[in-house]
């Protein structure tokens, strides 16, 4: 009885250990964010593409997603969002300098954009820790199954054996004939 007695006061414990370090985790990764800024931007028309530079400020640790949104001054209904882009631009995209968009306009827009008024846009967000978080989702997955290990234990009776291990698979069915 008293062993039963202890381990209903270890599980309450153990319980709220583990909401401690999930909660300081998920603190811990609030902090780490930053908001990015988009600084310098400027692009270059050279041939049948376009490069677009620009600089992501923001922790060194974090990726962002970032878009890229083409304007034009004269037409504020103008928003258009370029497809074929290779460089710094989509999900995965760590802060620096210099950071290169190429945009292959001419798949886009075979005969060109007529005037000189077009501007570039460039987003980023969604700052997320690179590689670092995988070892708190590894600790919490190991707590959780640590958990249920630990309610498993706690809740079976004392003296009670476990049912034994089943050694094989039964026999798949006969085919159809």
């Amino acid at each position: 009885m008293l062993e039963g007695f202890l381990r209903m006061k270890v599980l309450p414990l153990f319980l709220a250990a583990l909401l401690l370090v999930e909660g300081a985790s998920m603190a811990y990764a609030n902090a780490q964010e930053g908001e990015p800024s988009i600084d310098n931007v400027h692009f270059e028309v050279a041939g049948d593409i376009v490069r677009i530079y620009y600089d992501l400020n923001a922790p060194i640790d974090l990726v962002h997603a970032v878009r890229l949104a083409l304007y034009r001054e004269s037409d504020a209904t103008f928003i258009y969002r370029p497809v074929n882009l290779t460089g710094d631009v989509g999900t995965i995209v760590f802060p620096g300098q210099k950071r290169r968009i190429i945009w292959e306009f001419t798949k886009e827009f075979p005969d060109g954009l007529s005037g000189p008024d077009y501007y570039f846009v460039v987003e980023a967000e969604g700052a997320q820790k690179e590689s670092s978080d995988l070892w708190w989702w590894v600790g919490g997955g190991a707590a959780g199954v640590g958990a249920i290990i630990g309610l498993v234990v706690l809740l079976t009776p004392a003296g009670e054996e476990p049912p034994p291990p089943v050694n094989g698979f039964p026999q798949p069915p006969g085919r159809p004939e």
